[in-house]
């Protein structure tokens, strides 16, 4: 139970760092660099920032829950064991995700919203579930399945749609909606 308020309590103190630096930095981010937005709006209200993650997780039941809004989005997670959610949702110019899961019943729900969208998405073991939807100029989705008992979902709304999925094993669901 101590670990877990510590942990709950880090996350609060962490946050609040992260809010009052977070006008500065952008401010800073944003002054004459390539990263100055897609609008004067956004240039304005100091959202234009680059938002990168690496997040590396061993054990069963971890969840990964990330929100980017800025230009440059990028999140990298690699889950190794049991009953692990990743979720994302990026908003901004361009978005990527590469991420793998290993283990069994782990979920990946993907969620991308801006011109550039990219999700590379590998699960390797025992019914794992893999939920993409990208909506964009340019949507890319990559998912990889080996195993059994997988499914995929995508949904792609925009132009320039590509979509690979490799899926070995057995009972094995797959869906593409895609929409130009």
């Amino acid at each position: 139970m101590k670990i877990k308020v510590f942990t709950q309590m880090s996350l609060l103190v962490l946050a609040l760092f992260a809010v009052g630096l977070r006008s500065a930095w952008c401010a800073d981010l944003d002054a004459g660099s390539e990263l100055t937005g897609a609008s004067e709006l956004d240039y304005q209200n100091a959202i234009a920032a680059a938002n990168f993650a690496i997040i590396l997780q061993e054990g069963s039941a971890n969840h990964v829950n990330a929100r980017q809004f800025g230009v440059l989005n990028y999140l990298s997670v690699l889950q190794d064991g049991n009953h692990n959610l990743l979720s994302a949702v990026q908003s901004g110019d361009e978005n990527s995700v590469i991420s793998r899961q290993k283990g069994e019943d782990n979920i990946a729900a993907l969620l991308q919203i801006g011109y550039e969208n990219l999700i590379r998405l590998d699960q390797v073991g025992f019914a794992h579930r893999a939920d993409v939807a990208q909506f964009g100029m340019q949507n890319s989705a990559r998912i990889g399945q080996i195993g059994a008992y997988h499914n995929v979902s995508i949904y792609q709304s925009g132009n320039g749609l590509h979509t690979a999925v490799t899926q070995m094993g057995t009972a094995i669901t797959t869906v593409v909606n895609q929409y130009d």
